[in-house]
C-alpha cells in the first residue's frame, strides 16, 4: 500500500479553471493517508459508510441504549398466553335422497370463508360475548356494584378489549377459521376463545334466506327505476340530437371546422402582413417626399421616369445657357421656366402616386376586416358547435351510465335469487381451545432485534441530518469546486504535548507553500495578500508563521497588517497609516529595519503565543508595519494612490512583503490591496466556516477582478481528518513525535 498525501508533491492542471495545484507530498499532512481503495468505492455509498463509520459511537450508543430499555420492558411486562380453537365450513347441503351433494351454484368458497372469519370478528359477536362476560360476573356472589351494572364507558372499554386482543385467521384450503385470544392466565384465553366459538355457532341461525330474499326485492325496485331513468336519457338524447342537427359526436366535423379557423387565420395574418407592408411603403414614400426626394418605387415608374429625365433634361439646358449666354439672357429665363414646369408635373405626378398608395392602404384595411370579421364568425361557429356536442357527450354518457347501472343490478338481483335458495352455511368445531401454559408474549427475541434495528435506524438518520449540515470544508477535494480556487496547504491544529512538534509540522507544512508559490525564489520582490471570509480563521497565524519560515529561508520580509483594532496604538510605533501618509516615515522605516523585538511578535497575536519567539539574528531580516486604528479612522488613508508608493519602495527594500487583509465579506481593503498583489491565498478554518461563507467571499473577490491563487485551510484535526478519507485509523501521535524528535 503507498502512502497518498494531502497535497502531493507535483503540479496538477484543473481542467475546469486552467489553474496549477501544487500539492505538497510529505509535510502538509505529516499523517499519511492510505491509497488503494478501489475507485468505484468513490461512490455515494463509499461516502455513506463513511460518515456512519464516524458516528459508529453515537449509532452504538443508540443500539445499546434501545436493548437496555427492550430489555427492561421484556423483564417488566406482564406474560400473555394465548388459547385457539378451529372452526369448519361446510358447503355441501343435504340430499333430498338423504345423502349429501355439492350445491349447484359456482361460488367461490375462499371469499365465502373470508366473510365467516369477518362474521366472527365483527363487533356484533364481540359484543354478545361482552355481555354474556358481563352477565357471569354479576352472579357471581362477590361482584361489585360495578360489575352489576356497568357503565356505557366501561362496557365499552370491554368489548375495545376484546377487540383487541382477538385474532380470526382463516385458510380457504382447508376452510378452517382459527380464532384466537390472548390474556394473562392459560384458562381465561381458552375460556374466551370457546366463548366466540360458540356465539359465532349459535349466530349463524340468523343467516337466512330471509336478508337474501329481501335484498333481491330491493335488487328489483331499484331496476325498475333504473330502466325508466335509461329510456328517459335515450329520448332526451335522441331529441337533443334531432334538434341540433348533430349525428355523431366524432372528432371529424370539429377538425373540418379547425382546419377553416386555421386557413382563415392563415389569411387574416397574410391580409395584415399586407397592410402592414403597404402602410411601411405610405410611410417611406412621404418621408422620401418630405426630405425632397423621389421615393425609389414611385421613381420605378414610366411616367415618373420619363418626368425625371424631362426634368433632368431641363437643368443641363439652363446650365449650358446659363455658360453661354448670362443669367439674364431671355433663353436661359425661358429654359428655367421650362425647368420648373417638368418639376411641377413630376411633383404633380408624385402626389398622385402617394394618393394611389394610400389607397392601396384602405383597401389592404378592408381586405383584413372583412377576413377578420370572418374569423370571429368561425370562431363563435366551432365554439357553439362545440357546446352542443358536449351537451349531447353528457346525455349520452348518463345513459351510458345507467345502462352500466342496470347491468349490475341484473347481475346482483340474480346472486341475490341465488342466495336466497341455498341453506345457511353449515359450521362445526373441529378442535376447542385448550390452555397453554407455555407464554406466548412478550417475544423477548422480536422485540430485542426490533428495539436494535430501529436504533439502527435512527443512527443513521441521525447521521444524515447532522451530515447533510454545513460545517465547512471536511476534503481538500471539496475546495476546488466550491471555490474555484485549489487547496494548497492544510495548517494542523496546534495539539497539546511538546511544541517542538507542533513548530516543526506547521514549518514544513508552510515551507511546502511557500515553494508550491516560488515565494523562496530569487528575483522581484513578490507580494503576498492574505485574505478571509469572517475574521478568526487563522490567517494571522498563517502570515506569520509564513514569515517566520522565510526569514529562516534568508528572505527579507515585511509584514503589513491592514487588520483594522478595536482600540488606537499608543505605543509610540510607526503605524501603516504614517507610513502611507508620509515618505519620511516610509523611508525610515522601510531601510531602518524591524521595529518590534522578538518578543512582542510573538505577543502581538494570541495565536502565536504557543509558539517560540524568533532569534534576534531572523528577526532583524522582519519588519512589520501595523495598522493603528479602526476602519472608520484610517479608511481614507486606503486608497490605490495612496498605496501604490508604499508597495513600489517596499518591493526595492524587501524580498517579500506579505499583506494581511480585514475579513472580505466585513470591509472592503481587500479589494483594494489586491491591486497591488502579485499572490492572493484565502484562508478558511477547517470544519468550521461553512463552505457557503466562503463561496460568497470568493464570488466577492472574483467579482472585482480579484484571482485568488489558493486556498489554505487552518486548524486542521488530522485525526479527524482521517475520518472523512479512509476507514482505517491515522498513525498514532507518538510515530510522529519520534520522527521529528530523530530528524528535526
Amino acid at each position: 500500500m503507498q502512502p497518498t498525501p494531502i497535497n502531493p508533491g507535483k503540479r496538477t492542471a484543473s481542467p475546469s479553471e486552467g489553474r496549477v495545484k501544487v500539492m505538497n507530498w510529505a509535510f502538509q499532512n505529516p499523517i499519511r493517508l492510505e491509497d488503494g481503495a478501489p475507485r468505484h468505492f468513490e461512490h455515494v455509498g463509499y461516502e455513506a459508510g463513511l460518515a456512519l463509520w464516524r458516528r459508529r459511537r453515537m449509532i452504538a450508543g443508540l443500539i445499546v441504549l434501545a436493548l437496555l430499555g427492550a430489555a427492561v420492558f421484556v423483564l417488566l411486562s406482564a406474560k400473555r398466553y394465548t388459547a385457539t380453537a378451529l372452526v369448519q365450513i361446510d358447503f355441501s347441503r343435504d340430499d333430498p335422497a338423504g345423502g349429501r351433494r355439492s350445491a349447484g351454484l359456482p361460488l367461490d368458497a375462499s371469499a365465502l370463508v373470508e366473510t365467516e372469519a369477518r362474521f366472527v370478528r365483527s363487533r356484533t359477536i364481540t359484543r354478545q360475548v361482552a355481555e354474556q362476560l358481563a352477565a357471569e360476573e354479576a352472579a357471581k356472589p362477590d361482584a361489585r356494584p360495578s360489575d352489576i351494572a356497568p357503565s356505557p364507558a366501561q362496557r365499552e372499554a370491554q368489548i375495545q378489549e376484546l377487540m383487541r386482543n382477538l385474532t380470526v385467521r382463516n385458510d380457504s384450503r382447508s376452510y378452517l377459521i382459527e380464532i384466537g385470544y390472548t390474556a394473562g392466565s392459560p384458562d381465561k384465553a381458552a375460556e374466551i376463545a370457546n366463548r366466540f366459538a360458540d356465539t359465532y355457532l349459535a349466530n349463524r341461525g340468523e343467516t337466512s334466506s330471509a336478508s337474501s330474499r329481501r335484498a333481491a326485492e330491493w335488487y328489483s325496485d331499484q331496476i325498475e327505476v333504473t330502466r325508466k331513468s335509461l329510456e328517459q336519457a335515450e329520448w332526451s338524447a335522441a331529441e337533443y340530437r334531432r334538434s341540433s342537427g348533430i349525428v355523431e359526436t366524432g372528432t371529424e366535423g370539429a377538425a373540418l371546422l379547425q382546419q377553416r379557423m386555421r386557413e382563415i387565420s392563415s389569411q387574416a395574418s397574410a391580409a395584415t402582413l399586407a397592410r402592414v407592408n403597404e402602410e411601411s411603403r405610405l410611410q417611406r414614400a412621404k418621408q422620401a417626399v418630405a426630405e425632397g426626394n423621389i421615393p425609389a418605387d414611385i421613381a420605378a415608374l414610366p411616367q415618373i421616369q420619363r418626368l425625371i429625365e424631362s426634368r433632368e433634361a431641363a437643368r443641363r439646358q439652363v446650365s449650358t445657357l446659363a455658360a453661354a449666354t448670362g443669367e439674364r439672357h431671355p433663353s436661359v429665363i425661358q429654359a428655367r421656366t421650362l425647368q420648373q414646369e417638368a418639376e411641377a408635373r413630376l411633383q404633380t405626378e408624385v402626389t398622385n402616386a402617394l394618393a394611389t398608395i394610400a389607397e392601396d392602404v384602405k383597401s389592404a384595411k378592408r381586405v383584413e376586416e372583412e377576413i377578420e370579421a370572418g374569423a370571429s364568425k368561425a370562431k363563435s361557429t366551432l365554439i357553439d358547435t362545440r357546446g352542443r356536442e358536449a351537451e349531447l357527450r353528457t346525455l349520452q354518457g348518463r345513459a351510458d351510465a345507467l345502462r352500466e347501472r342496470l347491468k349490475t343490478l341484473n347481475e346482483g338481483h340474480m346472486q341475490a335469487r341465488a342466495l336466497a335458495e341455498l341453506k345457511p352455511v353449515a359450521a362445526q368445531i373441529m378442535a376447542a381451545a385448550e390452555p397453554n401454559q407455555v407464554p406466548t408474549g412478550p417475544k423477548k427475541g422480536l422485540t430485542l432485534a426490533l428495539a436494535g434495528i430501529g436504533a439502527a435506524a435512527l443512527g443513521g438518520l441521525l447521521t444524515f441530518l447532522l451530515e447533510r449540515r454545513d460545517l465547512g470544508f471536511r476534503k481538500e477535494e471539496e475546495v476546488l469546486p466550491t471555490t474555484g480556487s485549489p487547496c494548497i496547504g492544510m495548517l494542523p491544529a496546534l495539539q497539546p504535548g511538546d511544541a517542538r512538534v507542533n513548530a516543526a509540522t506547521q514549518r514544513e507544512t508552510l515551507r511546502a507553500i511557500i515553494a508550491s508559490q516560488h515565494l523562496a525564489e530569487s528575483g522581484s520582490a513578490k507580494v503576498v495578500l492574505m485574505t478571509s471570509a469572517l475574521p478568526e480563521q487563522g490567517k494571522s497565524q498563517v502570515l506569520h508563521d509564513m514569515a517566520h519560515c522565510l526569514v529562516e529561508m534568508g528572505r527579507r520580509v515585511l509584514i503589513v497588517d491592514a487588520s483594522p483594532r478595536s482600540e488606537i496604538d499608543s505605543t509610540g510605533k510607526v503605524a501603516l497609516e504614517d507610513v502611507i501618509a508620509g515618505s519620511a516615515a516610509r523611508k525610515r522605516v522601510l531601510e531602518g529595519g524591524r521595529q518590534w523585538t522578538p518578543a512582542e511578535v510573538t505577543a502581538r497575536n494570541p495565536l502565536l503565543r504557543r509558539r517560540a519567539p524568533p532569534a534576534v539574528g531572523e528577526s532583524r531580516h522582519l519588519s512589520i508595519l501595523q495598522r493603528r486604528g479602526g476602519l472608520s479612522d484610517s479608511g481614507p488613508a486606503f486608497s490605490p494612490a495612496t498605496l501604490a508608493d508604499l508597495v513600489t519602495e517596499a518591493r526595492s527594500s524587501f524580498d517579500v512583503v506579505l499583506v494581511e487583509a480585514p475579513p472580505v465579506l466585513l470591509a472592503a481593503d481587500a479589494l483594494i490591496l489586491a491591486q497591488f498583489a502579485d499572490i492572493v491565498l484565502h484562508a478558511a478554518r477547517w470544519h468550521d466556516t461553512p463552505k457557503a461563507t466562503v463561496a460568497a467571499a470568493m464570488k466577492r473577490l472574483y467579482d472585482g477582478a480579484v484571482r485568488v491563487h489558493g486556498v489554505i485551510l487552518t486548524q486542521v484535526d488530522m485525526e479527524r481528518y482521517e475520518s472523512f478519507r479512509s476507514f482505517r485509523a491515522p498513525p498514532s501521535a507518538r510515530k510522529i513525535r519520534k520522527y521529528y524528535a530523530d530528524f528535526d
